[in-house]
């Protein structure tokens, strides 16, 4: 009954406006809603980068501490160097009483 009321009735603009604008509430309703999705899955995915980043960093600092270490309690080619001549002589000497 109700449609047909409508369908007899001749519409004016003001009412073609009023259907026109209830239409674009509806969608913006949608949209928004569709956005606040979306923007919380930025939001999760962006949460999920930071704690990634922070692992990687940690990472990163440990190993830059072991070579740090390593590159300063490493003996350099000099110094084995020196140490094997030491060793040379140590053994020849020792080599040298033995015989004796």
């Amino acid at each position: 009954m109700q449609k047909e009321n409508i369908k007899n009735k001749k519409m004016s603009v003001e009412d073609l406006a009023i259907i026109v604008q209830g239409g674009f509430k509806e969608m913006e309703s949608h949209f928004n809603n569709r956005f606040d999705d979306v923007y919380k899955k930025f939001d999760d995915v962006d949460r999920r980068f930071d704690i990634l980043e922070q692992n990687i960093s940690h990472k990163i600092d440990g190993l830059s501490n072991r070579i740090d270490d390593l590159s300063i309690n490493r003996a350099s080619r000099e110094e084995v160097k020196i140490l094997d001549m030491r060793l040379t002589k140590v053994e020849k000497k020792l080599h040298l009483q033995n015989d004796k």
